[in-house]
């Protein structure tokens, strides 16, 4: 894909907490992307992360001009708004098509 369009694309992953089946979608995802040229750059945060730190993460990945597409891997642990945080990626950048 880099030869075509002259620069990979990214895919910043925000996954939060220990959650077997998250973490083995994350990998999946990671490895697609390797074997299609796009970067994948993960960002894991610990189960007991505050919302703030969800977001600030969100906002770092917006800012990062190497990413071009947001995952915030669902489900989120229930003490953080899943929508709040949904709500956070660039519209530009959303993976999932969640944000309208």
């Amino acid at each position: 894909m880099k030869n075509s369009i002259k620069k990979a694309p990214g895919l910043g992953v925000i996954l939060v907490g220990e959650r077997k089946d998250s973490r083995s979608f994350v990998r999946i995802k990671k490895k697609a992307c390797e074997e299609v040229g796009i970067t994948s750059v993960v960002v894991n945060l610990p189960e007991n992360c505050t919302e703030t730190e969800v977001l600030d993460a969100v906002s770092a990945l917006n800012n990062q001009e190497s990413v071009h597409g947001i995952l915030v891997q669902l489900p989120l642990p229930c003490h953080l708004s899943e929508q709040k945080i949904i709500n956070a990626v660039n519209v530009k950048k959303t993976w999932t098509g969640f944000i309208p």
